[in-house]
């Protein structure tokens, strides 16, 4: 299955929770991971692959997200140059990145379509037990390439601030358009303020008021932490006081893999070992 954790506000948490995310399916879980990084900043090819990350994203190095996506650009099949661009992680075994490309955003004044990653990852056609999941960018050009590459839900981090209610509000518009669901808000960066609780509610209120949003929940928020903020949990143990805040979250972002039907099977499930 294949998801994202999109919003067209930055700071909001996106390649946080795509990364933790990653490290609690791969390790309490024990499922393998594929991080799709379309974000030119790389957020989650550097998280997770340190050192040689700067490199790959300035296209100096191995096959990128660009290089991939020049490939679908080009009417050509995807699937050999996705597993030459996958690198393992070398914090974690069971999490695979497709590196991200500062060249990605050239595409969009090209004037691509942003269907291009569904196509690359329809040609791909990762094994159906794999927990895919794509960092965007913030660009509406990058949230629409994220939301349309999803096989149904699409997840929207949430700051409770003034500021963040219309980029949300957009990208929520997004999701519809694209007959997407939202799966759900995740609070990010919350304490224990009133207002917040407030804030929270207020956004319950309008999901519920709204027809095709009625059915998406606000999911349990991640606090506030010096901890998230400096990535200090990439390469150790899962940490223990964000274990019910990401069995919510996995829960509801696996809960639509029993009807996944649009990733065709593969007779090898085997990822590429770099």
């Amino acid at each position: 299955m294949i998801t994202t954790f999109t919003s067209m506000k930055g700071g909001t948490g996106k390649t946080t929770i795509t990364g933790l995310l990653a490290n609690y399916v791969s390790k309490i879980l024990n499922k393998r991971v594929i991080l799709i990084d379309i974000d030119p900043q790389g957020g989650c090819t550097t998280l997770f692959l340190g050192q040689e990350a700067r490199e790959i994203i300035d296209g100096k190095s191995t096959p990128t997200i660009f290089n991939v996506l020049e490939t679908v650009r080009d009417n050509q099949n995807a699937r050999s140059i996705v597993q030459k661009a996958l690198v393992k992680s070398p914090y974690n075994e069971n999490v695979f990145v497709l590196p991200a490309d500062y060249r990605v955003t050239s595409l969009m004044s090209m004037g691509e379509t942003p269907e291009l990653l569904k196509y690359a990852l329809d040609d791909a056609g990762f094994a159906p037990d794999l927990l895919v999941m794509i960092d965007s960018g913030t660009s509406p050009f990058l949230v629409n390439m994220s939301i349309a590459a999803v096989t149904n839900q699409v997840f929207v981090p949430l700051m409770l601030s003034v500021q963040n209610r219309k980029p949300t509000a957009d990208t929520i518009q997004l999701i519809l358009r694209q007959r997407k669901q939202l799966g759900g808000l995740i609070p990010v960066g919350i304490g224990s303020s009133k207002w917040e609780e407030i804030s929270m509610e207020s956004w319950k209120e309008r999901l519920k008021s709204t027809p095709l949003l009625a059915n998406s929940p606000v999911l349990k928020g991640l606090p506030y932490s010096k901890t998230l903020i400096h990535s200090e949990w990439v390469n150790q143990p899962f940490p223990e006081r964000f274990l019910p805040i990401f069995e919510n979250i996995a829960r509801h972002v696996l809960s639509e893999s029993a009807q996944e039907k649009t990733i065709e099977d593969t007779t090898s499930k085997e990822i590429p070992q770099k």
